[in-house]
Formats: C-alpha cells, sequence, structure tokens
C-alpha cells in the first residue's frame, strides 16, 4: 500500500495504460450543468476545481468526487469518476455533448454475476444538458451500425490493439497486423498458429456502439469472455474521434493480480484490412 499526502496508508491501485493518457482538460472548472436523463432521474453536476466534482440527484444531497476529465474534440468531453464507498464498487464515466447540449451517461459496477463476481456491468443512458434558457433538447445519441466492418490499430505507447467492429452488439479484439509480420520473420511457429482460422486469439466480446455526432462514437465493451477464463475482465468505454484518428477513454474493473482498477487513457489509431479477420471463427456468441 501506498501511502497518501497525510501520510495514511492507501490502497494500491492499478493505474494500467494512464501513463498514454493526453493531458486532462479544466475547461469546466467553476460550472455547473444540469442532466436530464431518459431514465426519469435529473443529475447536477458541478466542477469544483480541477480534482473534485460535485455529483447528486437534483434537489437533494450530492457528494463530492475526485474525477478525470478529458477532450474528445472542441466541444465534447468525457468525464469519469468512482463513486466512493460504493460496495459493490461502482463507477461513471459520461460523454458531455456540449455542441448539442447532450449527455451519454454510463453507469458500471461489479458483483452482479453470483458465478463471475468481478464482472463488470454497464448500464448505458442517454439524457440532455438543460440549456441556459431553461430548454432541454429532444435530440438524443444513439446506438449504430455506422461502425460495424471497420477495422483500427490502436496504439497506447508501446502496446498496440486491434480493434475489429465485428457486429452492432460484438467488437473482437486481436493482433494487429504488423505484430503477426513480425512474427512471421521471427517466430514462424507462432505466426501459423496465430494466423489460423480455428485461432483462439480471436475473443469477441459484447459491446454498444453509439453515435455522439458525425465522427465521433462510444465504444463500450465489457470483457465477459476473459472473465469466464481468467476470473477478472474490464469495462472499457472509449471515445473515438475518427475525424482524427484518436480516442480517450477509460477502464473500470480488476487487474490481473485482483487490484481494482478505474483509469484513463488515450491512443492514436489507423485503420487496416480486416477480411481475413472477420473469416475467423469466434470463440464467443456470433455465429
Amino acid at each position: 500500500m501506498d501511502k497518501n499526502q497525510n501520510g495514511m496508508q492507501s490502497p494500491k491501485v492499478f493505474e494500467g495504460m494512464s501513463q498514454y493518457r493526453p493531458p486532462l482538460c479544466y475547461e469546466l472548472v467553476e460550472r455547473t450543468l444540469e442532466l436530464v436523463m431518459d431514465s426519469g432521474y435529473d443529475y447536477e453536476l458541478s466542477f469544483i476545481d480541477r480534482e473534485f466534482l460535485r455529483f447528486g440527484e437534483t434537489g437533494k444531497t450530492a457528494a463530492e468526487y475526485r474525477y478525470d476529465c478529458l477532450k474528445g474534440d472542441e466541444n465534447t468531453y468525457l468525464v469519469n469518476f468512482e463513486v466512493t464507498g460504493a460496495d459493490p464498487r461502482a463507477g461513471i464515466v459520461m460523454v458531455l455533448d456540449m455542441e448539442q447540449s447532450l449527455v451519454t451517461y454510463c453507469y458500471c459496477t461489479v458483483g452482479q454475476n453470483r458465478r463471475y463476481p468481478k464482472m463488470t456491468k454497464p448500464y448505458i443512458v442517454f439524457g440532455a444538458i438543460r440549456k441556459e434558457d431553461g430548454s432541454v433538447a429532444a435530440l438524443r445519441h444513439g446506438y449504430t451500425d455506422d461502425l460495424v466492418g471497420k477495422a483500427i490499430c490502436w496504439e497506447y505507447g508501446t502496446l498496440s490493439a486491434g480493434h475489429v467492429y465485428i457486429s452492432e452488439h460484438y467488437y473482437r479484439l486481436t493482433l494487429p497486423p504488423d505484430l503477426l509480420e513480425k512474427f512471421r520473420a521471427e517466430r514462424p511457429e507462432l505466426y501459423e498458429h496465430l494466423a489460423t482460422v480455428e485461432s483462439t486469439n480471436i475473443k469477441d466480446e459484447p459491446c454498444s456502439m453509439i453515435k455522439i455526432k458525425d465522427g465521433i462514437y462510444v465504444l463500450d465493451m465489457n470483457e465477459e469472455e476473459m472473465c469466464k477464463e481468467e476470473g477478472h475482465g474490464n469495462n472499457l468505454f472509449f471515445l473515438m474521434n475518427l475525424n482524427r484518428m484518436y480516442d480517450i477513454g477509460r477502464s473500470f474493473g480488476y487487474s490481473e493480480e485482483g487490484v481494482p482498477e478505474n483509469y484513463t487513457y488515450g491512443a492514436y489509431g489507423a485503420y487496416f484490412d480486416a477480411d481475413e479477420l472477420v473469416k475467423k471463427k469466434s470463440t464467443a456468441l456470433i455465429r
């Protein structure tokens, strides 16, 4: 355990790919927003300073949380924080679309599956940000199939990940083509294994694909198959700017060592040809 600024012992936190995160954004500091959600609940969100926000149901007592804010484009922000003291653990990540005065909100928790207690479970709700004149937009962000069939290799510093958007409801994580080519030259026996149609390197995980606006998308992916196989898995929430080919996001869940994680990250991407990968048989539920 590490010591905090008061000299007290603090629980270890897994920081994962947060070292590849772009600079945090502080443009919302001292602003207060009212979120009008389609669930029927309204929330007040106040950015107190660069470290803490205040969040709670409108008209009720709010709590303060340490947060991260990252910028997806000129008017789109990703805000992430953990609900302190929640049992089971719970985290909130949201996309604030200030251009259209809209919000996509994801509440994620664990412990909902008795067989796999570390499996994450996301709940996505759409809503609007009340405008200064008191009005609320009728438009909403929404689910989309725009990404189906596309594949992007995302570079998180020294880590490469090939993402194939295999269907509206499933995302495929695989090795990017440049790494496979490296294996072809240096480790041909491994390449032959990974390149086969029956290879177990293909994992399809359930996901939601959401369109924020032209070129800006959310991918919310839940590592359920991984959790079933390895006993842990995360919820990954990506805000992707495909106009500029970068993404920001957060990972909520547990590390391989069982340490709680909830961190933000960023990556740069490039499209690649996924025809061969799409032909491979899935280890999950797609048929």
